[in-house]
């Protein structure tokens, strides 16, 4: 890692389960959000994934406004709407049953979803 990116990321390097190691990881991984049905979720994932890090990410379907917005969260991030084989994909979950079913409370659901979907992966790639 260059010092920028120490600094940069110099909080997830001093979280145990992260470390040097995983951050590094990280910036060698590469991501796929597919934008589906509900965008709001899928692009918040991506934007995610992009400020923690993640090498590249891939958003098949985003506009190119969109992908702007994600590689402004990221300096690091490659960021493109290619498909590319052998890209681990980042899923997001559906509406869990707990999840109170109130008027105005759709952007709170999209961020709970996004955010949840990118820290379960970036888990997975810095805990390897």
């Amino acid at each position: 890692m260059r010092d920028e990116q120490v600094r940069r990321y110099a909080r997830h390097i001093l979280l145990p389960d992260v470390g040097g190691l995983g951050q590094t990881a990280l910036l060698r991984s590469s991501a796929r959000v597919t934008v589906s049905r509900e965008p709001i979720a899928d692009l918040i994932a991506a934007t995610y994934l992009a400020a923690g890090g993640v090498g590249t990410v891939i958003v098949p379907g985003a506009t190119d406004d969109e992908l702007a917005q994600i590689a402004k969260a990221g300096p690091d991030a490659h960021v493109a709407a290619t498909t590319e084989a052998h890209v681990a994909d980042v899923g997001v979950n559906a509406v869990p049953d707990w999840w109170p079913s109130v008027d105005g409370d759709a952007t709170a659901l999209a961020f709970w979803r996004g955010g949840l979907a990118a820290t379960r992966w970036m888990a997975d790639i810095a805990n390897r």
